[in-house]
């Protein structure tokens, strides 16, 4: 039987609990198994995920996906690949773009270069933390940022439903990821593998949500061990299903020590 060498997770609701607690469980799994590389797959940007407590647990040599998929980056911040959006991508969204539709949109690139749009900045960077980003409450200067720093990922909060057409974005609940053509957490995933020098045998994969799927169902990562958390997703097949982020760590110990 194949050895388990890398776990993929995803964050929030698949080992991180809905109050942001990473399972005191897991937590002493990822240190007693330093060996294993503990990679995470998030739809987050990367200061967003340095905002959850898996972050210090995380192994720091590997690279993440990041951004839906639209980033292999360290934790450091080193990035490995960058996959950004093209001027024709951006002109398709802004023009199909209903500001009635949003509450906000946001992407980062790094520390200095991350960017906020909003008809109510003070109330959605309070309650989202995004206080290092540039703030505008005008369209315009929001797409100035856009063209001038293409963004790899906009992430975007709707009070409605939004429909994109001929893009590529993936939507959790009231929040939707916009990412490059073709990009996902799958595409990447298959990259970052063949930068690890991984078989998909030697990968488990830890998954929640919609936005998992890209991953779960791609064409060369169906030998990858899945792991489902919750019952979001009840079509969807998996190697094992467990109930919440405190039961994912039984499962993964049972791998690693085969």
């Amino acid at each position: 039987m194949t050895t388990i060498k890398a776990i993929i997770m995803d964050g929030d609701g698949s080992t991180i609990t809905h109050n942001k607690q990473l399972p005191e469980n897991l937590r002493q799994l990822i240190i007693a198994n330093p060996h294993i590389k503990w990679i995470m797959a998030t739809g987050r940007s990367l200061d967003l995920l340095r905002l959850l407590p898996i972050i210090d647990y995380l192994s720091h040599d590997t690279p993440h996906i990041l951004d839906g998929g639209s980033r292999l980056n360290k934790i450091t911040g080193e990035s490995i690949e960058d996959y950004f959006m093209t001027t024709a991508e951006l002109e398709r969204f802004f023009k199909q773009l209903e500001l009635d539709k949003i509450h906000f949109l946001y992407y980062y690139l790094d520390d200095e270069h991350s960017f906020f749009f909003s008809h109510d900045t003070v109330k959605w960077k309070d309650h989202l933390t995004f206080l290092q980003a540039h703030a505008t409450e005008e369209i315009e200067q929001f797409k100035h940022w856009c063209y001038q720093f293409h963004p790899s990922k906009i992430f975007i909060r709707v009070k409605e439903p939004l429909n994109l057409e001929g893009l590529t974005w993936h939507q959790n609940e009231q929040n939707i990821d916009l990412t490059a053509h073709g990009v996902s957490k799958g595409s990447t995933c298959v990259r970052l593998l063949k930068h690890l020098q991984l078989t998909p045998q030697e990968v488990a994969f830890v998954f929640n949500d919609r936005n998992d799927l890209p991953l779960v169902e791609h064409p060369e990562l169906q030998n990858i061990t899945k792991i489902k958390v919750g019952d979001y997703l009840p079509e969807t097949a998996a190697d094992y299903h467990v109930a919440t982020p405190h039961d994912v760590a039984e499962i993964i110990e049972r791998l690693i020590t085969k």
